[in-house]
């Protein structure tokens, strides 16, 4: 039986790397097949830290190209920025009335900010003698076992002051309320399932918690809570240098890149120092392991065995060389759809605006029904 999915997307850095690729795009293609699915451009949800009205433009017009690049400009998956729906932020509001202020202070985004300030605070209380770690219990503050060092306070200190003018940046009311315009994104539009990483299932607990909370408020069954899709074999791959790919650690490798960039990041990715005749462990190298994703079976079958034959004259170098030539490959039909997309913007907006349309007429169709059991118009 078809279900209606929804995923999203926020427009708020450098474009799509390998790791999302395989652990988000195309899983979320493949859960698109058979299922009526929408991915929406989470432009209203970047205001949180965007600040620049035309970078946040061009950043979701990119992501639009980006998905038709990869899923093909014939998609079945229906594509569209959130501020093109006219109702979104009025159903927030309505769901906002339902919200309590409890559920609000558990979410990730306020919470994690908070206790880092939380135990940075209680180090210093520690290191200046006036609470002991242990007991939570006031202690002399003359008790030198229980005194850090004046630098280590001072250090402790500065960390607090830049948590603190982080917290002043970041913690708007658009972060606090994150998750309730995120359940409007979801249960707006009859949403019956979402796919989601473990660390974002808090996120969508809440949109049930929500939804919940309105249809008692109201005693009518409104909306419906959506099930979370989670894959536990979704790939992880390896950044550059061995973490988990990711902007944040900036050891990604980006799926548009171009030649000079894509070689210069697979170049620099970490090896141990064996030898171009040593033995190598191709299940500990990330190159390898970038080899496996990508290259085809014969391919990775033969690479394996030469990291395993001593006196061959096969070494990083020639991994990487390897790997550089199955990503070209493997990469370059996204790439040119990307550059023919880049030279007709107007194909892309049509597609949005065709794609919005459809996403409009089903919120007005459901907030015709929230309107008459809220009382509003």
């Amino acid at each position: 039986m078809s279900k209606k999915i929804i995923t999203g997307v926020k427009p708020t850095g450098t474009s799509m790397h390998l790791g999302n690729l395989m652990g988000a795009v195309l899983p979320f293609q493949k859960n698109a097949k058979g299922n009526d699915a929408a991915i929406f451009i989470a432009d209203l949800h970047a205001l949180t830290s965007v600040k620049d009205g035309a970078k946040l433009r061009e950043q979701s017009l990119e992501v639009a190209i980006e998905y038709l690049s990869i899923f093909g400009v014939d998609t079945p998956i229906t594509i569209f920025r959130q501020s093109d729906i006219a109702d979104i932020t009025k159903l927030m509001w309505i769901l906002t009335n339902v919200t309590p202020y409890a559920l609000m202070l558990r979410a990730h985004s306020f919470k994690d900010i908070e206790q880092k300030v939380e135990k940075v605070e209680k180090e210093i209380a520690y290191n200046e003698g006036k609470l002991s770690l242990y007991s939570n219990t006031e202690i002399f503050k003359d008790d030198e076992k229980a005194k850090g060092s004046e630098e280590k306070i001072a250090q402790l200190r500065q960390e607090l002051d830049e948590l603190e003018k982080e917290w002043e940046n970041k913690m708007n009311m658009g972060v606090f309320n994150y998750p309730i315009l995120m359940a409007a994104d979801i249960i707006g539009y009859d949403i019956d399932a979402v796919p989601v990483g473990k660390d974002q299932l808090q996120h969508l607990e809440m949109t049930r918690d929500i939804a919940r909370g309105f249809n008692k408020f109201y005693g009518k069954n409104v909306f419906t809570e959506p099930e979370a899709i989670i894959e536990e074999s979704v790939a992880t791959l390896s950044g550059v240098d061995g973490r988990k790919m990711s902007k944040s650690y900036d050891n990604f490798i980006g799926i548009f890149d171009d030649e000079k960039k894509l070689k210069k990041r697979v170049m620099s990715i970490i090896t141990d120092s064996a030898g171009v005749d040593e033995v190598k462990d191709p299940d500990s190298c990330n190159i390898f392991a970038l080899i496996r994703v990508f290259g085809t079976d014969e391919e990775v079958e033969t690479i394996y065995q030469k990291y395993l034959t001593p006196n061959i004259g096969f070494g990083y170098g020639h991994a990487k060389k390897a790997l550089l030539e199955i990503l070209t490959r493997y990469l370059a039909p996204y790439r040119a759809t990307r550059e023919k997309l880049l030279q007709d913007i107007p194909f892309v907006e049509a597609k949005l605006a065709e794609w919005a349309k459809i996403m409009n007429a089903r919120l007005e169709a459901k907030m015709k029904v929230v309107r008459e059991v809220v009382g509003v118009n």
